[in-house]
């Protein structure tokens, strides 16, 4: 199979290259591609835009249907697969200050921390039910569509994304073989360019309740063939409890050439320093704990992109490389013991081009070539001894292809079949195959969708730490037998649209999982090969999803998303049960924007979560003892249920004089009536405390744009 795989690679590579043209400073910019009017049956290229500033136009995603519509409405691909959108002016909006709270109006997603701001270690993003084992990813982390996540354990890098670099976010809550690999689902932030001609400069700044403060400086110009922006942003808070404070600065930078009619090059560069307190444990009641979780990343790409009449497409070469400090960790039951550091290199290529080759069809085929150097390093306080595990070099090849094809009328009746394969090859683990299958039928703004995949979920060579310390790999483990998790995915959807007034749409999705990963993190015993995947341990997880936007008046819309969620999940110890961690039994989010007196907008957005159990979908484990399980959850553990509104007001102005083109003067209470709720709990045998979340807090802003 590698040997198809190369060929199919230097076939790509020639094909893209073969076509650049020299380089012209005469040639002109084609212009910019946007989306078709809302309600559109054609297949039309999604693109985010925001003012002058637009966020990088992904060639690959297609979207049948809406391009651009509130955060709970899916976007239905002419794949017959679903992504939900988050705008950077809905990102604005919601007063997001770290991308989890940019999150929180998606149907069936929820995250965990403890924070005003960032993260910590472990697992802290859901999807879907799915997200809270560590270690190992279930979730993929994209910015600028090439990974930026903490792969070694599985964290979701919040520290590390700053939102005032975004234009926008895309949501994929399932497996899509033809737009990612490896894991369960995927958020892909997508950066922020200079799209029209002229120059601009924007200024933010916030503070409020805890001594939040925040300030961000973008700097841009377009001119004939050449592109520039620049940012930087500063976030910090001292925290609603002891020990709860948080600070991230980051600096960034995108840049563009038109490289002939046809083609572009592309470069974005990002670094980011954050720091995130741990609060006080609530049950220990430890004061002044030094926990804290110290984030630095940097990441570049280069992107060469080409635009025709009937095909377009890009190859992007990417280097991130992020480090990680848990300062003041507990070992042995000793708090404050040592200090770890993990550093993740991640570097690759990429490479995909969309091709409609005679009337309605449109054909995809790509690849992605992920490399990741790991390591991971304990340093011990008493004796000032160091612990480092360097673990094996990692190199996914991902080629995949597939094609649809539109039949009938856009008015009318029409059909879209699909099929497509992403196949794997993996230096550390088994190789794998992934299909995907998808079938819309429709008639004028109506459309039934039908899609199966099969997602592949790769583990982190973390599972093999134990094996490693000091040492290599012993030469008698075969890890090319260890399987990633497979899981199959059904979904049946239903959506409407009144072009302009409202879009209705329903899913039902049912997800098989299987062949779990078991990490060997402890434990003296030496193990096989056959220790690492759970032929018991699987899980079965059905839901609907109901969501809806509507625009009664003009400059008024409305929105809301349900999710509904039952799970069944096995562990080796054979034992069913009827819950897993992270997974609501029922979720609202819903929300409105309203723009009156033509300079006043008021917007608000509300969330509710039952049925949430904390916990982790653990896979450490002993050789001796082996359990691949999902969690003991008991009452301990179950979360109350989430009530959150939050409420912003914006007074809009301009001055021409000073060259003002858009200004905000806004007032933000988030959690408007002092709820009570936590993400995340500290459970011992006897008792239970929460990490209760802010009550009622307070931000005043001013944004100006030149």
């Amino acid at each position: 199979m590698r040997q198809g795989i190369f060929v199919f690679l230097v076939c790509l590579l020639v094909w893209n290259l073969a076509a650049l043209p020299a380089l012209s400073q005469d040639s002109p910019a084609p212009e910019q591609v946007l989306p078709e009017s809302a309600g559109s049956a054609l297949p039309t290229q999604g693109s985010l835009t925001q003012g002058s500033l637009t966020a990088y136009t992904l060639p690959e995603v297609t979207v049948y249907g809406l391009a651009d519509q509130p955060p709970s409405t899916p976007v239905t691909t002419s794949f017959g697969t679903q992504f939900n959108v988050v705008t950077e002016e809905q990102i604005s909006r919601q007063g997001a200050l770290d991308f989890y709270d940019a999150l929180r109006n998606v149907p069936g997603v929820m995250y965990r921390k403890s924070n005003i701001i960032g993260g910590q270690t472990s697992h802290s993003l859901y999807i879907r039910g799915r997200g809270a084992s560590h270690p190992s990813p279930d979730l993929n982390i994209y910015f600028d569509d090439v990974p930026r996540s903490g792969v070694l354990y599985g964290q979701a890098l919040a520290d590390g994304i700053p939102v005032y670099a975004l234009g926008g976010m895309e949501i994929y809550k399932y497996p899509q073989p033809s737009r990612f690999g490896s894991g369960y689902g995927m958020v892909n932030f997508i950066p922020k360019y200079m799209a029209e001609e002229g120059q601009e400069a924007r200024f933010g700044f916030e503070g409020g309740s805890y001594a939040t403060f925040a300030e961000n400086v973008g700097l841009g110009m377009k001119k004939g063939v050449w592109d520039i922006y620049a940012a930087q942003s500063l976030l910090s808070t001292e925290g609603h409890v002891a020990h709860s404070g948080g600070w991230q600065e980051s600096y960034y930078l995108n840049t563009g050439l038109q490289l002939g009619e046809h083609w572009s090059l592309r470069f974005m560069g990002n670094y980011v320093y954050a720091e995130t307190d741990k609060p006080n444990t609530p049950l220990t009641r430890q004061r002044g704990s030094p926990r804290r979780f110290d984030t630095e990343t940097s990441l570049t790409t280069l992107t060469l992109s080409n635009t025709y009449a009937d095909a377009s497409g890009y190859v992007k070469g990417y280097y991130n490389n992020t480090n990680f400090w848990l300062v003041g960790e507990t070992s042995g039951g000793v708090p404050n013991a040592a200090t770890s550091r993990q550093s993740n290199d991640l570097w690759g290529l990429r490479a995909r081009e969309t091709f409609s080759l005679w009337e309605g069809s449109e054909i995809v085929a790509g690849f992605d070539l992920d490399r990741m150097d790991l390591a991971n390093e304990q340093r011990f306080r008493d004796n000032r001894s160091t612990v480092t595990w360097n673990f094996p070099d990692q190199t996914v090849f991902s080629p995949y292809a597939a094609v649809s094809q539109f039949l009938g009328s856009e008015d009318g009746f029409h059909l879209i079949p699909s099929a497509g394969l992403r196949l794997y090859s993996n230096s550390v683990f088994e190789d794998k195959a992934a299909p995907q299958a998808g079938l819309i039928l429709g008639y004028a703004h109506t459309d039934l969708n039908f899609n199966y995949a099969r997602g592949v979920n790769y583990p982190s060579p973390v599972i093999l730490q134990n094996y490693l310390g000091n040492a290599s790999l012993p030469s008698s483990l075969d890890t090319e037998e260890i399987r990633p998790e497979i899981v199959d995915h059904y979904e049946l959807g239903l959506t409407h649209t009144w072009p302009g007034l409202a879009r209705l749409s329903g899913t039902f999705f049912y997800d098989r999982g299987r062949d779990r990963t078991r990490a060997y993190m402890y434990g003296n015993q030496p193990s096989s090969v056959s220790f690492f995947n759970s032929s018991a341990s699987r899980y079965r997880i059905r839901g609907l999803e109901l969501a809806g936007s509507l625009t009664p008046l003009e400059g008024l819309e409305l929105f809301a998303g349900a999710t509904w969620l039952r799970a069944k999940a096995v562990g080796d110890d054979g034992l069913e049960r009827d819950r897993m961690p992270y997974t609501p039994d029922f979720a609202l989010q819903t929300g409105f924007s309203w723009k009156f007196h033509e300079n006043f907008r008021l917007s608000g957005d509300y969330q509710h979560l039952q049925g949430v159990y904390d916990g982790t979908a653990a896979r450490t484990t002993n050789p001796a003892a082996p359990a691949s399980d999902f969690s003991r959850l008991t009452k301990l553990n179950k979360l109350k249920d989430i009530d959150v509104v939050n409420l912003r007001l914006d007074y809009l102005f301009s001055y021409e004089p000073l060259a003002l083109k858009e200004g905000k003067l806004f007032f933000a209470v988030d959690n408007v009536f002092d709820a009570d709720y936590a993400y995340t709990k500290e459970v011992s045998a006897t008792d239970s405390a929460s990490y209760w979340m802010p009550g009622t807090t307070f931000m005043l802003g001013l944004e100006l744009k030149f």
